[in-house]
C-alpha cells in the first residue's frame, strides 16, 4: 500500500522520512532519486508502513537515547527488537521503532488487559479491533494506531 506526498518548501528527505515513518533509503529507492535534493511541488510515493519505521543506528547512539527520541520506553524498544539490556548496538544496525502514530506494548508475565489498556491509553474495543489475537502471554506485541 502506498500514498502520495507532495514536497513542501523546507522539506528534506530526512524530514519527510521522519514525519511519515519511513527510511530515507526507502524514499530514494522507491522514487528513483539520484541525489538528495528535492524540489517543492515534487510528488513522492510513500510506502504505508503503518506500524513501524526503521532506524539506522549512528555512532554514539544507545537504546535509551533512541527510546527517548521516539517516545517509547527503553524496555519496550529492547523487546520489540529482540534485545536485552546488556546487548550492544552498532552503527548501521537497523532497529524497528514505532511509527509516530503508533503505540506498542510488549506483554510481560502477569499482565492484564486493564494494564495494557492503561499503557496504550486506549480502549479494549480499540485493542481488539487492531490486533488479530490477544493472549496476554509474555512477549506478545500489542499495537494501537492512533488517528
Amino acid at each position: 500500500m502506498y500514498t502520495i506526498y507532495q514536497v513542501q518548501g523546507g522539506d528534506t528527505l530526512d524530514s519527510i522520512a521522519n514525519k511519515l515513518g519511513v527510511s530515507k533509503d526507502e524514499l530514494i529507492k522507491l522514487n528513483g532519486l539520484n541525489n538528495q535534493n528535492i524540489m517543492p511541488g515534487t510528488y513522492l510515493v510513500i510506502p504505508q508502513n503503518t506500524l513501524f519505521a526503521r532506524y539506522i543506528v549512528k555512532k554514539g547512539d544507545n537504546i535509551y537515547e533512541i527510546a527517548r527520541k521516539y517516545n517509547i520506553e527503553p524496555e519496550q524498544l529492547l523487546k520489540l527488537n529482540g534485545l536485552n539490556a546488556n546487548d550492544i548496538i552498532y552503527p548501521n544496525q537497523e532497529i524497528l521503532i514505532p511509527s509516530p502514530n503508533v503505540k506498542v506494548y510488549v506483554t510481560s508475565e502477569g499482565d492484564t488487559l486493564n494494564k495494557v489498556i492503561k499503557e496504550l491509553e486506549t480502549t479494549a474495543g480499540n485493542i481488539q479491533k487492531q490486533n488479530e489475537t490477544i493472549y496476554l502471554l509474555p512477549d506478545q506485541l500489542i499495537s494501537v494506531k492512533k488517528n
